[in-house]
């Protein structure tokens, strides 16, 4: 007798339970997934013990998925990650994957597109887009070239994380807020950053942000 095989286990973690994205409501029409919901993983005593898959939502308004991602890493070691983000994929696809996951996958992709990266990730393969590949490759065959001079690669992910709210056009305020912390560590931290990327005014520090948002 043919035994149907039960369906596998997916941990969604999204800030925002009440509001369903078009991934999801294809996973829970998938027999071979069950999809587990949660808004955070702050709680481990709320996370299932076993899971097959976990996916992470990265938006503006939820802006630590990484550390999100190496939080389910510690308890999931062997589970594959991936990352479905808003965020500039050339920008943190390469943190993402150094943090944990095996995919990173923009929300603007195709049901399809998406369908294939959880697919791949699933069965314990990476995933990326083409772009992000070249790019990588890119990196790889020419460490010495312009990635080299200070850019944004050479900010920790918190230092990242400010200047992309930055780039949203945040005060420190506002900042502080989204990533927990206080108003003196926010006013710290870009100090550190005008210093890393060479730029000499909060001005410079704005544009830079602003470029790297939006272009």
């Amino acid at each position: 007798m043919f035994h149907k095989s039960p369906p596998k286990q997916l941990l969604y973690i999204d800030e925002h339970p009440v509001c369903q994205h078009g991934l999801e409501s294809m996973l829970k029409d998938d027999p071979q997934w069950e999809v587990c919901r949660r808004a955070s993983s702050e709680n481990r005593r709320e996370l299932p013990k076993s899971i097959d898959l976990a996916i992470v939502e990265i938006t503006s308004s939820r802006p630590q998925g990484i550390a999100v991602v190496k939080e389910l890493r510690s308890v999931y070691p062997q589970t594959p990650i991936l990352v479905l983000s808003s965020y500039d994929e050339t920008i943190y696809a390469d943190r993402c994957l150094k943090s944990g996951a095996q995919g990173y996958a923009m929300k603007s992709s195709s049901m399809q597109e998406l369908k294939r990266a959880i697919d791949l990730v699933s069965q314990g393969e990476l995933y990326v887009s083409e772009k992000v590949k070249s790019l990588m490759i890119d990196r790889l065959a020419n460490p010495s070239g312009p990635e080299a001079k200070p850019t944004f690669q050479n900010l920790s992910d918190r230092e990242l994380l400010i200047v992309e709210q930055i780039g949203l056009s945040k005060n420190n305020k506002e900042i502080a807020q989204a990533l927990q912390i206080s108003v003196k560590t926010i006013e710290s931290h870009r100090s550190r950053i005008k210093a890393k990327l060479q730029l000499d005014s909060p001005q410079e520090l704005m544009r830079y942000a602003m470029r790297l948002h939006y272009f």
